[in-house]
This record gives structure tokens, C-alpha cells and sequence, in this order.
């Protein structure tokens, strides 16, 4: 791992990390999540993500295949800063616009296997800023449908806790929750 990193890594405070496998079992990945309020160097960036609140309910997203999650946001297109690329991926996956943002921390990507043909992202790693965020406006004409998000809604805190969440989105809604009401 770059020298460059290792530094950045040591700046957040570490609170899980768990293995995953993507892309059909073909991309094993260590994800590590880290709690912060440092932005992380741009070049190790692929997507920025989001806890969204609207007043005591969290965003939730649905994807085709059932899968839920509360970490919405995308890929960081070039020359895009992170409130950017957060703000425009928001809108367009769920047709919400943002008031405010608060950097929460990060998480930490780290491909186990080869390196797949034709990769455009960072590898071995990369990072996701992961930001606590106010919701503002629905503007239904702003998402853009895609083969990823199904449906998103808002769902009160304690049902959110209910969902088949990874623990990483656990923790660090709990690191969201305590950051808002402090």
C-alpha cells in the first residue's frame, strides 16, 4: 500500500471491517470504514456516499434484486468535486436534493484477487467519502432510472435498524445518528 495512503488511513478512526465479494463472486474486496472528517485525496476516489436523513427517517434504497442499503451515491465523474459528485448522484438514483452535508468518514476498498480487464477505477485501492446529509427537495423528474436502483423511500430510524443491513451501514448510522445530535 502507497505511503500516501497508509498516512490518510491513519487519520480516521477505525470502526469495522468486513470481506464482500462483488460482481458475482469475482471481485473479493476487504472493506474497512473508517470514521472522519478529513477528505480523502482525490485520486483514490471512485464514489462518494451518503446517510440521508429527512427529519428522524434514513433514506433507503432498493435495488431490482431486492438488496436494500442506506449508503446511496455514485461515481465520481472527472474533474467533480466530492459535494459534487454526491449532490448530482443523490438526485439522480433518488430524485432528492441535499440541504446540508456533513463528511462522516470514509471507507476503505481493498481488492483481494487480480486486477479485471479493462478496470477504469483505482486499484488495488480505493475510498468512498461518506457523508451525513440533510434531504431538501424531491424532484421526481430529476432521477434517471438505471439497473441499479429500484425504488428509494424514507423509513423512521428504528425500522431502518430492522432491515438486512451489512453492519458497516449500522455502524456508521449509529456514528450519523450521535454526529446530529451532538
Amino acid at each position: 500500500m502507497k505511503e500516501e495512503l497508509i498516512r490518510f488511513l491513519a487519520t480516521g478512526t477505525l470502526i469495522c471491517s468486513a470481506s464482500a465479494e462483488w460482481g458475482g463472486g469475482t471481485l473479493p474486496l476487504e472493506i474497512t470504514c473508517y470514521l472522519g472528517n478529513k477528505p480523502p485525496p482525490l485520486k483514490y476516489v471512485s464514489s462518494v456516499r451518503a446517510i440521508v436523513f429527512r427529519n428522524s427517517s434514513v433514506l433507503v434504497v432498493r435495488q431490482a434484486n431486492g438488496h436494500m442499503y442506506i449508503l446511496p451515491g455514485g461515481r465520481r465523474e472527472k474533474g467533480e468535486n466530492l459535494l459534487k459528485t454526491l449532490r448530482r448522484e443523490i438526485l439522480e438514483e433518488t430524485g432528492w436534493t441535499l440541504l446540508s452535508t456533513e463528511l462522516l468518514g470514509f471507507m476503505h476498498l481493498h481488492h483481494l484477487g487480480d486486477k479485471p480487464r479493462n478496470y477504469e477505477y483505482p486499484y488495488p485501492d480505493f475510498l468512498w467519502p461518506v457523508y451525513l446529509a440533510e434531504a431538501g427537495n424531491f424532484i421526481a423528474e430529476a432521477k434517471i432510472p438505471d439497473k441499479w436502483v429500484f425504488e428509494s423511500g424514507f423509513q423512521p430510524v428504528d425500522e431502518v435498524r430492522k432491515l438486512p443491513l451489512d453492519e458497516f451501514e449500522l455502524l456508521l448510522l449509529d456514528a450519523a445518528l450521535k454526529l446530529r445530535h451532538s
